[in-house]
């Protein structure tokens, strides 16, 4: 589920490995070039987090449904990479949720829950929010204004663009601003003791500061390139540490 500025442009011109995504033919750039059914289950799931948030559910209870999950697909992934049949089956099930790279790949869904394993299992209740918030929302506005706006601004790293940086980082500062400063005391009632991390009573740092350390943190942590690492994984665990000790520190 990996949102790069630029870099889903090249899938529009690989070959389908012998596959024929249907969805990709029948709807063309809609999903090749846009990836509109892939942006909008990404971004959803920040907006069911939301709503579970403000429901009171024990985020405590989601690093092992999500280790599950990703045992599940991953033993989806080797066998359908070793029997072209069931590849044929699987991708045709959620082609229009793959990329074309991804048929004799591992699916980026992957690194994506190895990051929210990651964050849930260790950060308190906020941070882990907060980095999936980002993952979902601002890697989302980073992928969408990089493709439209990318070739306009300079490259900072390997696929990422300044323009997609700039969204990421705006996307990021509205973020941590809204769930702060409107959700946690409207919804206060749902948090245990030491669940968030920032208080503004207590921390040296004021709402407006955190917002733009948010919107740094989701900027850095979308458009850094660590090892070439799929950034479904880093967002996560990058916005999980540096929220962490920012709120700590």
């Amino acid at each position: 589920m990996s949102m790069f500025h630029i870099q889903s442009l090249s899938d529009v011109h690989l070959p389908v490995q012998e596959i024929r995504f249907k969805s990709h033919e029948w709807f063309g750039d809609f999903i090749t070039k846009h990836e509109i059914p892939r942006k909008f289950l990404h971004s959803s799931i920040g907006f069911v987090t939301l709503y579970l948030y403000t429901r009171g559910f024990d985020y405590t209870k989601v690093a092992a449904p999500l280790t599950i999950a990703f045992i599940i697909i991953f033993t989806l992934d080797l066998i359908r990479l070793n029997w072209h049949m069931f590849n044929v089956a699987y991708c045709r099930t959620v082609g229009m949720l793959m990329r074309k790279r991804e048929v004799n790949h591992f699916n980026g869904v992957l690194w994506y829950l190895l990051g929210l394993i990651f964050s849930f299992g260790i950060f308190p209740k906020d941070v882990c929010l907060i980095s999936l918030f980002l993952l979902s929302w601002s890697d989302t506005a980073a992928s969408t204004f990089g493709r439209m706006y990318g070739h306009l601004t300079p490259k900072i790293a390997r696929n990422k663009s300044l323009a997609g940086s700039i969204a990421a980082f705006v996307v990021g500062l509205v973020t941590v601003s809204a769930f702060y400063g409107i959700f946690v005391p409207r919804y206060n009632h749902v948090n245990k003791a030491h669940d968030i991390s920032w208080n503004p009573e207590t921390s040296n740092l004021d709402l407006a500061t955190l917002s733009l350390l948010g919107g740094f943190v989701a900027s850095l942590s979308e458009g850094i390139d660590l090892f070439n690492w799929d950034d479904n994984f880093t967002i996560p665990v990058l916005s999980s540490l540096f929220m962490y000790f920012v709120t700590k520190l």
